[in-house]
Protein backbone atom coordinates (compact mmCIF):
# COMPACT_ATOMS: atom_id res chain seq x y z
CA UNK A 1 0.00 0.00 0.00
CA UNK A 2 1.28 3.70 -0.95
CA UNK A 3 1.53 6.46 1.17
CA UNK A 4 -0.97 8.30 -1.32
CA UNK A 5 -3.32 5.75 -0.87
CA UNK A 6 -3.53 6.93 2.74
CA UNK A 7 -4.30 10.84 1.65
CA UNK A 8 -7.51 12.02 1.81
CA UNK A 9 -9.47 13.75 -0.96
CA UNK A 10 -10.61 17.16 0.20
CA UNK A 11 -12.57 18.37 -2.43
CA UNK A 12 -16.47 17.42 -0.87
CA UNK A 13 -17.80 20.02 0.86
CA UNK A 14 -20.87 18.87 1.98
CA UNK A 15 -24.12 20.83 3.70
CA UNK A 16 -25.88 19.22 5.74
CA UNK A 17 -29.56 18.42 3.68
CA UNK A 18 -32.71 16.47 4.22
CA UNK A 19 -32.44 12.98 2.56
CA UNK A 20 -35.03 14.47 0.21
CA UNK A 21 -32.61 17.00 -1.01
CA UNK A 22 -29.64 14.21 -1.81
CA UNK A 23 -32.03 12.04 -3.26
CA UNK A 24 -32.68 8.17 -3.08
CA UNK A 25 -29.84 5.49 -3.20
CA UNK A 26 -29.39 5.26 0.70
CA UNK A 27 -31.19 3.07 3.23
CA UNK A 28 -31.94 3.15 6.73
CA UNK A 29 -35.44 1.49 9.36
CA UNK A 30 -37.16 5.08 9.84
CA UNK A 31 -38.88 3.36 13.38
CA UNK A 32 -35.87 2.48 14.62
CA UNK A 33 -33.43 5.33 13.96
CA UNK A 34 -36.11 7.94 15.16
CA UNK A 35 -36.66 6.07 18.69
CA UNK A 36 -33.19 5.03 19.04
CA UNK A 37 -31.21 8.41 17.93
CA UNK A 38 -32.95 11.45 19.21
CA UNK A 39 -29.23 13.29 18.50
CA UNK A 40 -30.79 15.60 15.79
CA UNK A 41 -33.25 18.35 16.22
CA UNK A 42 -30.58 20.26 18.57
CA UNK A 43 -32.21 23.84 19.84
CA UNK A 44 -30.57 27.31 21.67
CA UNK A 45 -26.98 26.91 22.68
CA UNK A 46 -24.29 24.41 21.41
CA UNK A 47 -23.76 21.97 23.69
CA UNK A 48 -20.53 22.58 26.62
CA UNK A 49 -18.48 19.56 27.14
CA UNK A 50 -18.49 17.98 30.71
CA UNK A 51 -15.49 17.88 32.93
CA UNK A 52 -15.18 13.71 31.84
CA UNK A 53 -15.38 15.29 28.36
CA UNK A 54 -12.75 17.77 29.16
CA UNK A 55 -10.13 15.46 30.49
CA UNK A 56 -10.43 12.93 27.86
CA UNK A 57 -9.29 15.79 25.52
CA UNK A 58 -6.68 17.49 28.10
CA UNK A 59 -4.71 13.79 29.01
CA UNK A 60 -4.26 13.18 25.50
CA UNK A 61 -0.41 12.99 24.30
CA UNK A 62 1.45 11.21 21.62
CA UNK A 63 1.86 8.52 23.37
CA UNK A 64 -1.70 8.19 24.93
CA UNK A 65 -4.25 9.00 21.73
CA UNK A 66 -7.92 8.92 23.72
CA UNK A 67 -10.46 8.27 20.50
CA UNK A 68 -12.36 4.84 20.50
CA UNK A 69 -13.67 3.20 17.10
CA UNK A 70 -13.78 -0.33 15.52
CA UNK A 71 -13.44 -2.14 12.34
CA UNK A 72 -16.39 -3.67 10.41
CA UNK A 73 -16.18 -6.61 8.92
CA UNK A 74 -18.02 -6.66 5.21
CA UNK A 75 -19.15 -9.90 3.79
CA UNK A 76 -18.59 -10.24 0.16
CA UNK A 77 -21.11 -8.18 -2.15
CA UNK A 78 -23.84 -11.21 -2.95
CA UNK A 79 -24.05 -8.63 -6.61
CA UNK A 80 -20.35 -9.06 -6.77
CA UNK A 81 -20.34 -4.68 -7.05
CA UNK A 82 -18.27 -3.93 -3.73
CA UNK A 83 -19.28 -0.68 -1.73
CA UNK A 84 -17.38 2.40 -2.85
CA UNK A 85 -16.51 5.42 -1.22
CA UNK A 86 -18.35 8.01 -2.91
CA UNK A 87 -21.50 5.56 -2.14
CA UNK A 88 -20.49 5.58 1.16
CA UNK A 89 -19.87 9.15 1.82
CA UNK A 90 -23.56 9.64 -0.03
CA UNK A 91 -25.30 7.33 2.88
CA UNK A 92 -23.16 9.08 5.89
CA UNK A 93 -24.38 12.66 4.23
CA UNK A 94 -27.96 11.74 4.43
CA UNK A 95 -28.21 10.34 7.80
CA UNK A 96 -25.82 13.26 9.16
CA UNK A 97 -29.19 14.87 10.73
CA UNK A 98 -29.61 12.37 12.76
CA UNK A 99 -25.66 12.14 14.15
CA UNK A 100 -25.00 15.14 16.02
CA UNK A 101 -21.03 14.08 17.42
CA UNK A 102 -20.62 13.54 14.02
CA UNK A 103 -21.54 17.55 13.40
CA UNK A 104 -19.77 19.11 16.22
CA UNK A 105 -16.46 20.71 16.16
CA UNK A 106 -14.32 21.57 19.06
CA UNK A 107 -14.71 25.25 19.78
CA UNK A 108 -12.41 26.12 23.49
CA UNK A 109 -12.31 29.52 25.63
CA UNK A 110 -9.90 31.74 25.90
CA UNK A 111 -7.28 30.89 28.44
CA UNK A 112 -9.51 28.01 29.39
CA UNK A 113 -11.70 30.43 31.55
CA UNK A 114 -14.30 27.68 31.32
CA UNK A 115 -15.01 23.89 29.72
CA UNK A 116 -14.81 24.35 26.00
CA UNK A 117 -18.15 24.29 23.65
CA UNK A 118 -19.13 21.85 20.63
CA UNK A 119 -19.94 24.31 17.75
CA UNK A 120 -22.51 22.62 15.44
CA UNK A 121 -21.48 22.58 11.97
CA UNK A 122 -23.72 22.43 8.96
CA UNK A 123 -20.89 21.63 6.31
CA UNK A 124 -19.08 19.06 6.46
CA UNK A 125 -15.94 18.21 4.68
CA UNK A 126 -16.38 14.08 3.60
CA UNK A 127 -13.99 13.78 1.58
CA UNK A 128 -11.88 14.73 4.25
CA UNK A 129 -13.51 12.56 6.60
CA UNK A 130 -14.74 9.75 4.80
CA UNK A 131 -11.29 8.02 2.97
CA UNK A 132 -11.06 5.31 0.52
CA UNK A 133 -8.00 3.16 1.45
CA UNK A 134 -6.42 -0.04 -0.08
CA UNK A 135 -4.64 -2.98 0.86
CA UNK A 136 -2.76 -5.18 -1.80
CA UNK A 137 -5.53 -7.35 -3.48
CA UNK A 138 -5.77 -10.62 -1.64
CA UNK A 139 -4.49 -9.36 1.79
CA UNK A 140 -5.35 -10.51 4.65
CA UNK A 141 -6.92 -9.95 8.12
CA UNK A 142 -3.39 -9.51 10.03
CA UNK A 143 -3.11 -6.93 7.06
CA UNK A 144 -6.01 -5.13 7.90
CA UNK A 145 -5.61 -5.62 10.98
CA UNK A 146 -1.90 -3.78 11.22
CA UNK A 147 -3.70 -1.02 8.88
CA UNK A 148 -5.71 -0.46 11.55
CA UNK A 149 -3.31 -0.02 14.26
CA UNK A 150 -1.20 2.78 12.26
CA UNK A 151 -4.44 4.47 11.34
CA UNK A 152 -5.68 3.96 15.24
CA UNK A 153 -2.46 5.75 16.19
CA UNK A 154 -2.65 8.80 14.39
CA UNK A 155 -4.23 11.83 16.11
CA UNK A 156 -7.60 13.75 15.15
CA UNK A 157 -7.53 16.94 13.71
CA UNK A 158 -9.03 19.17 16.39
CA UNK A 159 -9.60 21.77 13.61
CA UNK A 160 -12.20 19.45 12.07
CA UNK A 161 -15.14 17.17 13.65
CA UNK A 162 -13.45 15.11 15.78
CA UNK A 163 -13.67 11.37 13.27
CA UNK A 164 -12.72 9.84 10.55
CA UNK A 165 -13.70 6.74 8.38
CA UNK A 166 -11.81 4.71 5.92
CA UNK A 167 -13.29 1.94 3.63
CA UNK A 168 -10.84 -0.33 3.49
CA UNK A 169 -10.74 -2.80 -0.10
CA UNK A 170 -8.44 -5.32 -1.48
CA UNK A 171 -8.86 -8.31 1.44
CA UNK A 172 -9.25 -11.74 0.84
CA UNK A 173 -12.31 -13.25 -1.28
CA UNK A 174 -13.57 -9.92 -2.55
CA UNK A 175 -14.68 -8.47 1.42
CA UNK A 176 -14.15 -5.09 2.52
CA UNK A 177 -13.77 -3.32 5.69
CA UNK A 178 -14.73 0.15 7.26
CA UNK A 179 -12.45 1.09 9.76
CA UNK A 180 -13.94 4.26 11.99
CA UNK A 181 -12.59 6.19 14.76
CA UNK A 182 -14.34 8.99 16.56
CA UNK A 183 -12.88 10.61 19.98
CA UNK A 184 -13.74 9.63 23.18
CA UNK A 185 -14.82 12.97 24.30
CA UNK A 186 -17.92 12.70 22.43
CA UNK A 187 -18.89 9.28 22.67
CA UNK A 188 -18.76 6.59 25.31
CA UNK A 189 -19.87 2.88 24.57
CA UNK A 190 -23.34 2.99 24.84
CA UNK A 191 -23.57 6.25 22.90
CA UNK A 192 -20.92 4.82 20.22
CA UNK A 193 -23.54 2.07 19.95
CA UNK A 194 -26.34 4.51 19.00
CA UNK A 195 -24.14 6.13 16.54
CA UNK A 196 -22.95 2.60 14.91
CA UNK A 197 -27.23 1.96 14.63
CA UNK A 198 -27.77 5.11 13.03
CA UNK A 199 -24.94 4.72 10.18
CA UNK A 200 -26.13 0.96 9.34
CA UNK A 201 -29.02 -0.52 8.16
CA UNK A 202 -31.25 -3.89 9.71
CA UNK A 203 -32.49 -4.93 6.06
CA UNK A 204 -30.49 -5.04 2.77
CA UNK A 205 -33.23 -3.25 0.87
CA UNK A 206 -33.65 0.50 -0.06
CA UNK A 207 -35.28 2.55 2.59
CA UNK A 208 -36.02 6.36 2.86
CA UNK A 209 -33.96 8.28 5.73
CA UNK A 210 -36.42 10.01 8.53
CA UNK A 211 -35.80 13.96 7.81
CA UNK A 212 -36.10 15.64 10.92
CA UNK A 213 -39.51 16.47 12.48
CA UNK A 214 -38.87 20.41 11.36
CA UNK A 215 -35.98 20.19 9.44
CA UNK A 216 -32.66 20.43 11.08
CA UNK A 217 -32.07 22.93 13.66
CA UNK A 218 -28.32 23.62 14.44
CA UNK A 219 -27.15 24.72 17.78
CA UNK A 220 -26.38 28.14 18.25
CA UNK A 221 -22.40 29.11 18.83
CA UNK A 222 -22.21 32.05 21.84
CA UNK A 223 -21.13 35.04 21.04
CA UNK A 224 -17.92 36.36 22.60
CA UNK A 225 -19.05 38.47 25.27
CA UNK A 226 -21.75 35.15 26.27
CA UNK A 227 -18.93 33.13 26.37
CA UNK A 228 -16.80 35.55 28.84
CA UNK A 229 -20.18 36.21 31.38
CA UNK A 230 -20.70 32.32 31.17
CA UNK A 231 -17.18 31.66 31.76
CA UNK A 232 -16.86 33.85 34.83
CA UNK A 233 -20.40 32.06 35.88
CA UNK A 234 -19.31 28.94 35.81
CA UNK A 235 -16.04 29.94 37.24
CA UNK A 236 -17.63 30.76 40.29
CA UNK A 237 -20.04 28.13 40.48
CA UNK A 238 -17.23 25.43 39.68
CA UNK A 239 -14.76 27.22 42.70
CA UNK A 240 -18.04 26.72 45.02
CA UNK A 241 -18.74 23.01 43.83
CA UNK A 242 -14.94 22.03 44.56
CA UNK A 243 -14.85 23.05 47.62
CA UNK A 244 -17.96 21.08 49.07
CA UNK A 245 -16.40 18.30 46.80
CA UNK A 246 -14.39 16.76 50.08
CA UNK A 247 -18.22 16.91 51.88
CA UNK A 248 -19.31 14.60 49.07
CA UNK A 249 -16.42 12.64 48.81
CA UNK A 250 -14.51 12.40 51.79
CA UNK A 251 -16.52 10.03 54.13
CA UNK A 252 -16.63 7.30 51.39
CA UNK A 253 -12.77 7.59 50.00
CA UNK A 254 -10.51 6.01 52.97
CA UNK A 255 -12.62 2.54 52.56
CA UNK A 256 -12.85 3.03 48.93
CA UNK A 257 -9.12 3.54 48.47
CA UNK A 258 -8.23 0.74 51.09
CA UNK A 259 -10.47 -1.65 49.55
CA UNK A 260 -9.71 -1.22 45.39
CA UNK A 261 -7.11 -3.91 44.08
CA UNK A 262 -3.66 -2.75 43.46
CA UNK A 263 -2.02 -3.37 40.21
CA UNK A 264 0.34 -6.23 40.08
CA UNK A 265 3.65 -4.56 40.15
CA UNK A 266 4.87 -8.14 38.16
CA UNK A 267 3.38 -7.58 35.00
CA UNK A 268 5.11 -6.22 31.71
CA UNK A 269 4.22 -3.18 30.96
CA UNK A 270 4.08 -1.42 34.61
CA UNK A 271 5.65 1.92 32.84
CA UNK A 272 4.22 4.83 30.26
CA UNK A 273 3.19 2.94 27.07
CA UNK A 274 5.18 4.30 23.87
CA UNK A 275 3.38 5.23 20.76
CA UNK A 276 3.20 2.72 18.37
CA UNK A 277 0.10 0.43 18.57
CA UNK A 278 -0.42 -3.19 17.66
CA UNK A 279 -4.19 -4.60 17.28
CA UNK A 280 -5.58 -8.38 16.39
CA UNK A 281 -9.68 -9.29 16.65
CA UNK A 282 -11.59 -12.66 17.25
CA UNK A 283 -15.03 -13.84 16.51
CA UNK A 284 -16.55 -16.35 19.43
CA UNK A 285 -19.87 -18.24 19.21
CA UNK A 286 -22.10 -16.35 21.91
CA UNK A 287 -24.39 -19.15 21.94
CA UNK A 288 -21.62 -21.11 23.38
CA UNK A 289 -20.46 -18.56 25.63
CA UNK A 290 -23.96 -18.81 27.25
CA UNK A 291 -24.17 -22.24 27.67
CA UNK A 292 -20.74 -22.09 29.90
CA UNK A 293 -23.08 -18.76 31.57
CA UNK A 294 -25.77 -21.72 32.11
CA UNK A 295 -23.53 -24.85 33.09
CA UNK A 296 -21.51 -22.45 35.65
CA UNK A 297 -24.15 -19.88 36.68
CA UNK A 298 -23.01 -16.40 36.40
CA UNK A 299 -23.14 -14.06 33.74
CA UNK A 300 -21.97 -13.72 29.84
CA UNK A 301 -19.70 -10.89 31.17
CA UNK A 302 -18.36 -12.82 33.86
CA UNK A 303 -17.49 -16.26 30.66
CA UNK A 304 -16.04 -12.87 28.98
CA UNK A 305 -13.85 -11.90 32.00
CA UNK A 306 -12.45 -15.52 32.35
CA UNK A 307 -11.68 -15.78 28.73
CA UNK A 308 -9.77 -12.58 28.75
CA UNK A 309 -8.00 -13.81 32.14
CA UNK A 310 -7.39 -17.10 30.21
CA UNK A 311 -5.91 -15.76 27.32
CA UNK A 312 -3.78 -13.13 29.24
CA UNK A 313 -2.16 -15.95 31.50
CA UNK A 314 -1.49 -18.26 28.60
CA UNK A 315 0.45 -15.34 26.60
CA UNK A 316 2.64 -14.44 30.23
CA UNK A 317 3.63 -18.10 30.63
CA UNK A 318 4.73 -17.60 26.87
CA UNK A 319 6.98 -14.88 27.85
CA UNK A 320 8.03 -16.84 31.34
CA UNK A 321 6.32 -13.43 33.20
CA UNK A 322 5.35 -14.03 36.54
CA UNK A 323 1.64 -15.61 36.97
CA UNK A 324 1.26 -16.22 40.64
CA UNK A 325 -0.25 -13.09 41.80
CA UNK A 326 -3.97 -11.41 40.38
CA UNK A 327 -3.88 -9.16 37.66
CA UNK A 328 -5.97 -6.12 37.83
CA UNK A 329 -8.60 -5.10 35.24
CA UNK A 330 -10.19 -1.73 34.68
CA UNK A 331 -13.76 -2.48 33.71
CA UNK A 332 -15.84 0.62 32.09
CA UNK A 333 -19.68 0.64 33.72
CA UNK A 334 -21.96 2.68 31.53
CA UNK A 335 -23.87 4.87 34.65
CA UNK A 336 -26.31 6.48 31.62
CA UNK A 337 -29.92 6.93 32.81
CA UNK A 338 -32.79 6.20 30.88
CA UNK A 339 -33.21 9.95 30.34
CA UNK A 340 -29.70 10.25 28.67
CA UNK A 341 -30.48 7.76 26.28
CA UNK A 342 -29.28 9.69 22.79
CA UNK A 343 -27.58 12.52 24.21
CA UNK A 344 -23.79 11.12 23.02
CA UNK A 345 -20.82 12.04 25.67
CA UNK A 346 -19.63 10.57 28.69
CA UNK A 347 -21.26 8.75 31.44
CA UNK A 348 -19.26 5.79 32.85
CA UNK A 349 -17.16 5.42 35.44
CA UNK A 350 -14.23 2.34 36.08
CA UNK A 351 -14.19 -0.68 38.00
CA UNK A 352 -11.32 -2.69 39.38
CA UNK A 353 -11.47 -6.74 39.41
CA UNK A 354 -8.99 -8.97 40.18
CA UNK A 355 -7.91 -11.69 37.67
CA UNK A 356 -6.95 -14.76 39.22
CA UNK A 357 -4.06 -15.58 36.56
CA UNK A 358 -2.58 -18.15 38.75
CA UNK A 359 -4.92 -20.31 39.30
CA UNK A 360 -4.39 -23.58 36.73
CA UNK A 361 -7.91 -25.22 36.47
CA UNK A 362 -9.68 -23.94 34.29
CA UNK A 363 -13.82 -24.44 36.13
CA UNK A 364 -11.97 -23.23 39.47
CA UNK A 365 -10.91 -19.88 37.39
CA UNK A 366 -14.48 -19.38 36.06
CA UNK A 367 -15.64 -19.57 39.40
CA UNK A 368 -12.92 -17.31 40.99
CA UNK A 369 -13.73 -14.89 38.28
CA UNK A 370 -17.30 -14.97 38.72
CA UNK A 371 -16.47 -14.54 43.04
CA UNK A 372 -14.21 -11.58 42.06
CA UNK A 373 -16.74 -9.88 39.41
CA UNK A 374 -19.43 -10.13 42.56
CA UNK A 375 -16.70 -8.62 44.95
CA UNK A 376 -16.05 -5.79 42.16
CA UNK A 377 -19.69 -4.65 41.44
CA UNK A 378 -20.14 -4.36 45.47
CA UNK A 379 -17.75 -1.90 45.56
CA UNK A 380 -18.58 -0.10 42.55
CA UNK A 381 -21.89 0.11 43.79
CA UNK A 382 -21.05 1.75 47.22
CA UNK A 383 -19.46 4.55 45.61
CA UNK A 384 -21.70 7.23 43.41
CA UNK A 385 -22.14 6.76 40.05
CA UNK A 386 -21.15 9.79 39.11
CA UNK A 387 -17.10 9.34 40.86
CA UNK A 388 -15.50 10.44 37.81
CA UNK A 389 -17.42 13.68 37.19
CA UNK A 390 -16.78 14.52 40.46
CA UNK A 391 -13.28 13.52 40.81
CA UNK A 392 -12.98 15.52 36.96
CA UNK A 393 -14.31 18.33 37.89
CA UNK A 394 -12.00 18.94 40.89
CA UNK A 395 -9.29 19.33 38.35
CA UNK A 396 -9.14 23.31 36.98
CA UNK A 397 -9.56 24.23 33.37
CA UNK A 398 -7.08 27.23 33.39
CA UNK A 399 -4.73 27.18 30.85
CA UNK A 400 -6.58 24.16 28.90
CA UNK A 401 -6.13 21.28 31.34
CA UNK A 402 -2.35 21.97 31.96
CA UNK A 403 -3.04 20.95 35.76
CA UNK A 404 -4.60 17.83 34.62
CA UNK A 405 -1.12 17.11 32.75
CA UNK A 406 1.02 18.10 35.11
CA UNK A 407 -0.96 15.84 37.39
CA UNK A 408 -0.51 12.56 35.23
CA UNK A 409 3.34 13.28 34.91
CA UNK A 410 3.47 13.52 38.30
CA UNK A 411 1.62 10.55 38.84
CA UNK A 412 3.79 8.70 36.33
CA UNK A 413 6.24 6.88 38.41
CA UNK A 414 3.20 5.49 40.55
CA UNK A 415 1.60 3.91 37.41
CA UNK A 416 -0.11 1.90 36.19
CA UNK A 417 -3.35 1.22 38.50
CA UNK A 418 -4.39 -1.53 36.41
CA UNK A 419 -2.68 -4.01 34.21
CA UNK A 420 -5.02 -4.14 31.30
CA UNK A 421 -8.45 -2.75 30.25
CA UNK A 422 -11.54 -5.51 29.72
CA UNK A 423 -14.80 -3.44 28.35
CA UNK A 424 -18.02 -5.52 27.00
CA UNK A 425 -20.33 -3.49 25.29
CA UNK A 426 -24.21 -4.58 24.18
CA UNK A 427 -24.54 -4.93 20.38
CA UNK A 428 -27.63 -5.65 18.16
CA UNK A 429 -28.45 -9.28 17.45
CA UNK A 430 -29.23 -8.80 13.94
CA UNK A 431 -27.75 -8.63 10.95
CA UNK A 432 -26.56 -5.30 9.92
CA UNK A 433 -26.02 -3.65 6.15
CA UNK A 434 -24.29 -1.03 4.93
CA UNK A 435 -25.48 0.03 1.34
CA UNK A 436 -26.49 -3.58 1.22
CA UNK A 437 -24.01 -5.65 2.09
CA UNK A 438 -24.12 -7.32 4.94
CA UNK A 439 -21.90 -7.00 7.96
CA UNK A 440 -19.86 -9.86 9.03
CA UNK A 441 -18.46 -8.61 12.38
CA UNK A 442 -17.93 -5.44 14.09
CA UNK A 443 -15.10 -5.19 16.20
CA UNK A 444 -14.02 -2.47 18.69
CA UNK A 445 -11.33 -1.00 18.70
CA UNK A 446 -10.33 1.51 22.10
CA UNK A 447 -7.93 3.18 23.96
CA UNK A 448 -4.73 2.45 26.08
CA UNK A 449 -4.00 4.66 28.97
CA UNK A 450 -0.49 4.70 31.12
CA UNK A 451 -3.02 4.37 34.37
CA UNK A 452 -4.90 1.25 32.61
CA UNK A 453 -1.47 -0.75 31.30
CA UNK A 454 -0.52 -1.64 27.98
CA UNK A 455 -3.69 -4.16 26.86
CA UNK A 456 -7.10 -3.06 25.89
CA UNK A 457 -9.56 -5.92 25.15
CA UNK A 458 -13.19 -4.51 24.03
CA UNK A 459 -15.88 -6.80 22.89
CA UNK A 460 -19.24 -6.65 21.37
CA UNK A 461 -21.93 -9.06 20.55
CA UNK A 462 -23.75 -8.89 17.06
CA UNK A 463 -25.79 -11.05 15.57
CA UNK A 464 -25.07 -14.48 17.83
CA UNK A 465 -21.36 -13.92 18.19
CA UNK A 466 -18.85 -11.95 20.16
CA UNK A 467 -16.40 -9.92 18.45
CA UNK A 468 -13.03 -9.10 20.47
CA UNK A 469 -10.83 -6.01 19.71
CA UNK A 470 -7.36 -6.63 21.44
CA UNK A 471 -5.37 -3.03 21.39
CA UNK A 472 -1.68 -3.10 22.93
CA UNK A 473 1.05 -1.11 23.19
CA UNK A 474 3.13 -2.60 20.51
CA UNK A 475 6.97 -2.39 23.18
CA UNK A 476 5.02 -4.64 25.82
CA UNK A 477 3.19 -6.86 23.52
CA UNK A 478 4.07 -7.43 19.27
CA UNK A 479 2.78 -10.79 19.54
CA UNK A 480 -0.86 -9.65 19.96
CA UNK A 481 -2.84 -12.20 17.87
CA UNK A 482 -1.54 -14.91 20.21
CA UNK A 483 -3.98 -13.20 22.52
CA UNK A 484 -6.72 -13.82 19.73
CA UNK A 485 -5.61 -17.71 19.14
CA UNK A 486 -5.97 -17.70 23.11
CA UNK A 487 -9.35 -16.38 23.05
CA UNK A 488 -10.63 -19.17 20.95
CA UNK A 489 -8.37 -21.83 22.84
CA UNK A 490 -9.60 -20.29 26.29
CA UNK A 491 -13.79 -20.48 24.78
CA UNK A 492 -13.00 -24.59 23.93
CA UNK A 493 -11.36 -25.45 27.13
CA UNK A 494 -14.22 -24.11 29.24
CA UNK A 495 -16.73 -26.01 26.51
CA UNK A 496 -14.79 -29.09 27.71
Amino acid sequence: MSHADLKPARHLNVRIMTPGQLGSGTSADPATLSQRIPLSGDTGPSRQLSSLDVVLLDAESPTMLLHVGAVTLLEPPATGCPLNVTTLRRSIASRLHLIAPLRWRLRTVPLGLDLPYWEDSDTIDLGYHVRDTRLPEGSTDVALADLTARLHAQPLDRNRPLWECHLISGLTQGRQAIYTKVHHALIDGVSGAEVMAAVFDIVPESQPVPPPPDGLRLGRTPNPAEILGRGIAHTMTRQADRMRLPLRLGPMLPNTLTDIPKANPTLPGNHPNGPDRSFAFASLSLDTVKQIKNSFGGTVNDVVMTLCTTAFRRWLHDHDAAADDPAVAAIPVSVRTQEQLGTAGNQFSIMLCELPIGEPDPQHRMKLTHAAMLAAKDRFQATPPTLLHYATAALPQILHGLATRLLLRVAAPALPLANMIVSNVPGPQIPLYAAGIRVAGTFPISVLTDLSGPLNITVMSYNGHLDFGILACTDTIPDVWNIAAYLQDALDELAR
